[in-house]
């Protein structure tokens, strides 16, 4: 079972020329909602794409700019378009205030406890019963920011020309309204006021709960607190650069699997070409991706292709990666999965890669033990939805702040690991089943000494919680090729690596040998009576010997059903009401 991996075709080019003790930190994200949207570029379209300075003075009219719209599903096939300008947009209290269903639940409501009015508007709710049934659970993974697990590099490719997607018409608010409580109004029954009531506050948590759990809608808020984050936490000036590039997950890695030279793609000329031109600016020193990547075979390769491209900018390149590494077992992980990424991290180029986990918790839930709310009664966190249900950030915005910082305390000539610890994040209190009140940690996954070593084992920067403390920290800062991150703090001799002029390797080929030294062995087992004919003719049976195309198709059927599998596991259905979601469950053992 052997996977023939496609790493690309990196670049010839000579190193950039670096700016003297100048650190250009590049961050790729989906800021403007372009995913939603359907929105894709590439290659030189992709180029055109414009670098845009960020900073704390900035960064509220760098969000305006951005002139972000997202169409969010709402109720049972309704729809309402959100343009926000700013992060206070993405607050409950804003939303309420804004988006035109709330200000109808919020007048039924009204209508409901008010003597004169209660009766016809108690008709009119009960008039909505089985208009339509409660839709179902979006997807966990919005395209903006992580990649579907069930495709191979050919369907990244062909990603690249999609039409647009046609934003649906928003849903009239009188008829969103329908569809919103008419769900509530099935299961309660035959209400009195009272629980007419209750059905539209419920109706008005659940809503607000589809806007906000959305993945595009919880992908914006991240890519938008993150920046917040880091123009929090990154001192910039002359010296120092954050510089944000607008790219989607899905542009990403359409534009790195279309094309076989990578010197040939938009984020080449993005990343490597255009800045190591710019004399006043220069090239990055590093490259913060705000995308998360699972551990399949084409995720390999697409890391691989991303890997040359910042072995060429010689500007490591950091990401998340899923946390399905922390709890398997290297031996149990599928021969598929195991070679391609022992491919990867065999990669010389692989050392300007870095890959972190598990996220980081971005803001407390909203809801009186976390962020306050005014709009109504409204608590976000709750054991069904479970971890899902809260704000994660990419680790990879911790290691620019922390790479930033060592910058700032020992110039080009730091050697990263130097600042490891980051305080003051956030976190919130909940209560158990015994009521008693536990400290969130500040990441999804609070890991033991020993799974934190068996991450490292892995080659990839474990984000390490204190349990009862709002800190984290990296557990290093390696590669997915060793101990070490490459970048421009490192030496000439470290930047020296092997320029391929092939694609990449195949995964771990089996051992045995070459199809030379089958002849020679063979040739040397003959009698020296054979005649020159007879040898003749055993040379030509050897070298016609089919290269065994069912092999090649075995493999590819393994890897969809591997792929599909992934996908299913990668999707589980939420928790029902009253139960605890499992990811919820996993972070809990962890803390007893």
């Amino acid at each position: 079972m052997k996977y023939s991996m496609n790493f690309g075709k990196p670049t010839s080019g000579g190193a950039p020329r670096k700016a003297p003790g100048r650190f250009r930190i590049a961050v790729l994200g989906d800021f403007s909602g372009r995913a939603n949207r359907g929105e894709l570029a590439k290659g030189a379209e992709l180029a055109k794409r414009k670098p845009i300075k960020l900073d704390v003075d900035n960064i509220e009219d760098v969000l305006q700019r951005f002139g972000t719209t997202l169409n969010l599903p709402v109720g049972a096939g309704g729809s309402v378009e959100f343009k926000p300008a700013s992060v206070d947009d993405l607050h409950p209290d804003q939303l309420y205030g804004n988006l035109g269903i709330f200000a109808e639940l919020s007048s039924l409501r009204r209508r409901l406890e008010n003597p004169k009015t209660a009766k016809s508007a108690a008709d009119e709710v009960l008039g909505w019963e089985g208009a339509d049934e409660a839709v179902g659970a979006a997807k966990r993974r919005s395209r903006a920011s992580a990649l579907r697990v069930d495709a191979k590099l050919s369907d990244f490719a062909r990603l690249m020309g999609a039409p647009t997607v046609d934003a649906p018409e928003p849903t009239p608010v009188d008829e969103l309204v329908q569809r919103v409580v008419g769900p509530f109004v099935v299961a309660a029954g035959n209400p009195d006021q009272k629980a007419l009531v209750g059905l539209v506050d419920r109706a008005l948590t659940a809503t607000m709960n589809e806007v906000l759990h959305h993945p595009d809608f919880q992908a914006l808020e991240a890519a938008w607190r993150s920046l917040d984050f880091l123009v929090r936490r990154i001192e910039t000036d002359t010296s120092l650069h954050l510089v944000v590039f607008d790219v989607t997950a899905e542009e990403f890695a359409a534009d790195l699997s279309a094309a076989q030279a990578l010197d040939e793609t938009g984020l080449y000329k993005l990343l490597v070409e255009q800045p190591a031109l710019d004399a006043q600016q220069g090239p990055f020193s590093l490259i913060v991706a705000n995308y998360a990547f699972e551990m399949t075979p084409p995720h390999a390769e697409l890391l691989g292709r991303a890997a040359h491209l910042a072995a060429a900018a010689q500007a490591p390149l950091i990401a998340a990666i899923g946390n399905d590494c922390i709890d398997v077992k290297l031996d149990d992980l599928h021969p598929l999965v195991a070679e391609a990424w022992d491919a990867l991290r065999a990669l010389p180029q692989a050392g300007f890669l870095g890959l972190a986990l598990p996220r980081f918790l971005l803001r407390a839930p909203y809801g009186e033990t976390g962020e306050s709310i005014d709009a109504f009664d409204y608590e976000e966190f709750d054991r069904a939805h479970g971890l899902r249900g809260l704000l994660w950030g990419n680790p990879s915005i911790l290691a620019a702040v922390l790479l930033a910082g060592q910058f700032r305390q020992q110039g080009m000539k730091m050697k990263p690991g130097g600042v490891l610890a980051l305080d003051d994040m956030a976190y919130f209190y909940f209560e158990d089943d015994d009521g008693e009140q536990i400290a969130f940690p500040c990441a999804e996954r609070l890991l033991s000494e020993k799974r934190a070593a068996h991450v490292m084992k892995q080659n990839f920067i474990p984000v390490l919680a204190l349990k009862g403390r709002p800190e984290v920290r990296l557990g290093g800062f390696g590669s997915l090729a060793g101990p070490v991150l490459l970048g421009p703090w490192s030496s000439p001799d470290q930047l020296k690596l092997p320029v391929a002029g092939a694609a990449a390797p195949a995964a771990t080929p089996e051992p045995g040998p070459a199809v030379g030294g089958e002849v020679e062995e063979a040739a040397a087992t003959l009698p020296e009576s054979t005649s020159e004919g007879e040898l003749d003719a055993l040379l030509a049976e050897l070298e016609a010997t089919p290269a065994a195309p069912a092999a090649a198709e075995s493999a590819d059927a393994d890897l969809d059903a591997l792929l599909a599998e992934l996908e299913a596991s990668t999707n589980p259905p939420p928790a029902a009401e009253g139960e605890l979601d499992p990811e919820l469950a996993a972070l809990l053992a962890d803390l007893e």
